[in-house]
């Protein structure tokens, strides 16, 4: 009996021992990293700044990328129809589940053509969801994406309404708007081709608090070896920033990928200039930016920005997930807080709480007049068999007054 409990407790050290190793992602205090001998780990701020932490892993920059989770995508499986999805060339393309993986794969006169395994998620779901396989070393987007709005599976965006698509790459440029790191190896193919190669060990998934707030561990090692410290060190503190270089913290993955990074992005940090991380732009974004990845290019252009100093975080808590539907109200407050003396305002507030008192409504509120939800010219979805474009709807963060 007493050699049973000194195994039972032997065994309970070593689970203990390797549940807190995963926490700390790795060794990340001893400086290991994928991202280099700089950097901490997220978990590694969970002792400091736990509130933080707990809710920021539910926000939608945290959810932006993820090894697949088959809980969640039997959820979405369920919720959606079990057709499978045509294309005009009568293929089709049928979501999967075998051995508690799951798999999109393509028929074509009820021949299997191609099936390939759900990965790699790109996007919260909020919206929607795309998802990759690997293959090697490679990651391939998969045929179908998963379009909220209609609880179904859609095209993926930009694929052939004709047949479905297994061979598009994704790069590591995806990465670095939706995750916090991933290292890519360019291998020579031939005397002028190359392959870049992605290393599945050295995935940051999602944002974290480093990618925002740049590498800790310096930060981390000192605070935690003087706890009666009162000021942070070693780290820069946001609110220290000029605006401009507060703005371009969130411009690094919400002003679009049209431009070529001269070197990764993943390198920038705060206090950085993000416009010398490019090649210089001779007018190619010429034109109204698109509501998808152009956030703050509308922003800028608002005149509730011209005329005062906001930001981004003026409107959006970076570390508390929003409520999607109390988010309408939410802004609404935050626009009083410039527009108290509107009588246009008042009256709009006063007409929405008058409808929710008399017909449980929600009324007019600011964002829906003055930032409406715009249809995106660079990305969206297809219905496969029918041809027909289905509009991907993003609200557009240029403050007017719109028809």
């Amino acid at each position: 009996m007493r050699n049973l409990r000194i195994i039972f407790v032997i065994s309970m050290l070593m689970a203990l021992t390797v549940f807190f190793s995963r926490c700390f992602n790795g060794n990340s205090l001893t400086g290991i990293d994928p991202r280099g001998d700089q950097y901490a780990g997220a978990n590694a701020c969970m002792s400091c700044h736990q509130s933080e932490c707990s809710s920021y892993t539910h926000s939608n920059h945290y959810r932006t990328s993820s090894s697949v989770n088959g809980q969640r995508l039997k959820q979405l499986i369920a919720s959606s129809s079990k057709e499978p999805f045509y294309f005009s060339d009568s293929s089709h393309v049928s979501v999967e589940e075998n051995d508690n993986a799951f798999f999109q794969s393509s028929f074509s006169a009820d021949r299997r053509t191609a099936s390939e395994k759900f990965d790699i998620a790109f996007g919260s779901g909020e919206k929607a969801q795309t998802y990759g396989y690997w293959k090697d070393d490679q990651l391939y987007q998969l045929p179908l994406t998963w379009y909220a709005s209609m609880h179904a599976w859609a095209n993926s965006p930009g694929f052939s309404p004709r047949h479905a698509r297994y061979e598009r790459t994704i790069g590591v440029r995806c990465f670095e708007c939706h995750a916090s790191y991933a290292n890519r190896v360019v291998q020579q193919t031939g005397a002028l081709t190359t392959v870049e190669a992605l290393d599945k060990a050295s995935i940051v998934y999602g944002i974290d608090c480093e990618r925002c707030h740049g590498p800790a561990l310096q930060h981390v090692k000192y605070q935690q070896e003087n706890p009666s410290a009162k000021t942070a060190k070693y780290i820069v503190p946001i609110r220290s920033l000029t605006r401009q270089q507060q703005l371009d913290i969130c411009a690094v993955c919400h002003s679009g990928n049209d431009r070529e990074p001269q070197w990764s992005l993943f390198a920038f940090a705060p206090g950085d200039t993000l416009s010398h991380f490019y090649f210089p732009d001779f007018g190619s974004g010429a034109g109204e930016p698109d509501v998808h990845g152009k956030q703050v290019q509308l922003l800028q252009a608002s005149r509730c920005f011209i005329k005062t100093a906001m930001t981004c975080t003026t409107c959006h808590s970076p570390h508390m997930p929003e409520d999607k539907d109390n988010r309408p109200t939410g802004f609404a407050a935050k626009c009083m807080d410039c527009h108290q003396g509107s009588s246009h305002a008042i009256d709009v507030l006063k007409d929405n709480e008058q409808k929710k008192r008399d017909f449980n409504l929600v009324g007019a509120n600011c964002i829906d007049c003055h930032m409406p939800l715009q249809t995106s010219k660079t990305i969206y979805f297809n219905n496969g068999i029918g041809v027909k474009n289905i509009p991907y709807l993003v609200r557009t963060h240029k403050i007017g007054i719109y028809k």
